[in-house]
């Protein structure tokens, strides 16, 4: 009796029937887990890639105008900035332009404006903020910053929270002096 018993307990010892079944039902959720973190870091990074190429794209536009631009045009320059972005989230822009001023040793705001979405336009008392990003300028040199914002929100809930891309570009017009603003 006992001798059957030592035996029927070392064949189940040593049996592997249903050992798949519970391995897998043990890694699953983990393998799934890891390819829903992939692909949720991987569209994050995508998303931010894509909102840095949007801006460059429109900071070069901008840097190449000949015209004055007026509000439409940057309101236009927002639905630009969505559609390279895949409309995939919520995006927004603001525009200014900004003189140096060598005798003064200060920053001039010269114009600014922004799209339904973006933090209000610059102005002379939000300017000291802007200043450190802007690179030294010749006397009475002009800049065109370029500022975007993307509220992006992971695919999956698998450790990242709601973040807000945010890019600041810094050009300098390419033909003409200053890019104008009309109303």
């Amino acid at each position: 009796m006992i001798r059957t018993l030592t035996t029927r307990l070392r064949t189940f010892l040593r049996g592997r029937d249903g050992s798949y079944s519970i391995e897998l039902a043990i890694v699953a959720p983990i393998l799934i887990w890891g390819v829903l973190a992939t692909y949720t870091f991987v569209d994050g990074y995508r998303m931010q890639t894509l909102n840095l190429r949007a801006t460059t794209a429109i900071s070069d536009l901008l840097s190449r105008q000949w015209n004055p631009i007026d509000g439409d045009f940057v309101d236009g320059l927002g639905r630009a900035h969505a559609f390279l972005t895949n409309d995939a989230h919520p995006t927004s822009l603001r525009v200014t332009v900004v003189r140096w001023d060598e005798k003064a040793n200060t920053l001039h705001l010269v114009w600014s404006r922004s799209t339904d979405g973006a933090p209000q336009p610059h102005t002379d008392g939000t300017l000291p903020d802007l200043a450190p990003h802007v690179p030294v300028l010749a006397d009475a040199d002009t800049a065109i910053v370029v500022e975007t914002w993307m509220d992006y929100t992971p695919p999956f809930a698998v450790g990242l929270s709601e973040e807000t891309f945010d890019n600041r570009l810094i050009v300098s017009p390419r033909f003409v002096p200053q890019l104008k603003f009309t109303s």
